[in-house]
């Protein structure tokens, strides 16, 4: 009983505390209202207000079952707040999951989002008190080399990281498998017999085509990496000595 007079007096007190209450109360347009009302435009001077507001307007998108918006809002949330706690007595536990799957397929978007929201620290200089701007870099170009999707991943193109990701390791796995298969079939002289020809001729084919897809798919996936992604911008000129 304490706990419950605890947790509406701190409600009250917010101004998340009307959505909240509507959440809670399962009133769920009511609280999708109260909350896109407060993040649009943004009316939470608080980040951790702002990360709950977020948080829990996913929480009523995916009870209504909008799923890509409920994907959407939690990642807005995690990047204002990557050590977000979801309190199990408010937040039902397939949400609670729905989150934790979010943080772990959205990886890189939340890092992204959280760099882009949060302003740069300024850092005094070795030589001087005059502060620098901290930046972040992106991503080298050299993951493009690596297989399976990684370079794309990595920049953040998980749909085509992904599709290459399949399909190099399918092509792959079904070269290695004939590979193992034909080799298999070999005599202790390293001749087939004539029973296992036929089978041995059709795995060292299907050895090939997989050799030669998969290659064909690291090879767009590398060109299309590096031909696609944006050259480096020059840095500034630099002024010269007054």
């Amino acid at each position: 009983m304490k706990t419950a007079i605890v947790a509406l007096v701190l409600a009250a007190s917010s101004s998340l505390g009307p959505a909240r209450e509507a959440y809670q109360s399962g009133d769920l347009p009511r609280a999708r209202v109260s909350l896109e009302g407060l993040l649009q435009p943004l009316r939470l001077s608080n980040l951790q207000e702002e990360s709950e507001a977020h948080l829990l307007l996913s929480a009523t998108l995916h009870a209504q079952e909008d799923l890509p918006r409920a994907e959407q809002e939690a990642v807005e949330g995690l990047a204002l707040n990557p050590d977000a706690k979801l309190d199990p007595l408010v937040y039902p536990p397939d949400f609670i999951a729905f989150v934790e799957r979010v943080n772990v397929l959205r990886h890189e978007r939340i890092i992204q989002r959280s760099a882009q929201r949060r302003p740069p620290k300024l850092l005094p200089t070795p030589s001087s008190s005059i502060p620098v701007l901290v930046e972040s870099r992106p991503a080298s170009q050299g993951w493009y080399l690596v297989p399976f999707g990684v370079g794309h991943l990595v920049h953040g193109q998980r749909s085509k990281g992904t599709v290459l990701a399949v399909g190099q390791g399918t092509t792959f796995a079904v070269s290695a498998v004939s590979l193992g298969v034909a080799l298999s079939l070999r005599g202790s002289d390293g001749r087939y017999s004539e029973q296992d020809a036929p089978t041995a001729r059709a795995f060292n084919v299907s050895y090939l085509v997989g050799a030669y897809a998969f290659a064909a798919l690291y090879a767009y996936g590398m060109l299309d990496g590096l031909l696609s992604s944006p050259a480096p911008a020059a840095p500034p000129p630099g002024r010269g000595p007054g």
